[in-house]
């Protein structure tokens, strides 16, 4: 890896993390949803700063560039975003219909 693209991605990586953790201080971010973005600003510093672990992985997986490895990460975790977003989806559309039917029997039980 170029002097240049070290820097480059680490400065990236460095500001990533950054702003999921200044995001979770000012609120804007919650905590128990940002534990995948965390992991991915900590993955990118890490394979910044260990740029073998790539290659390596690379090999691993038998792609050609660590670009092609670095694709195949990206989509996995999008993947992971994908799969965390529908469960929460799913467990608020359920809190949704529980609230509706209390709500529901609330006022079909108060006297006119």
């Amino acid at each position: 890896m170029e002097i240049r693209q070290f820097w480059s991605m680490l400065i990236v990586a460095v500001s990533l993390f950054i702003l999921i953790i200044r995001l979770v201080q000012k609120g804007k971010l919650d905590i128990a949803y940002s534990w995948l973005w965390i992991g991915m600003g900590l993955v990118m510093l890490l394979l910044v700063i260990k740029y073998e672990w790539l290659v390596f992985f690379t090999e691993l997986i038998g792609a050609i560039t660590p670009t092609t490895t670095l694709f195949l990460f990206a989509i996995l975790i999008l993947l992971m975003l994908c799969l965390q977003f529908s469960i929460v989806i799913s467990r608020h559309r359920y809190q949704i219909k529980k609230l509706t039917q209390q709500i529901a029997i609330k006022t079909e039980e108060k006297p006119e």
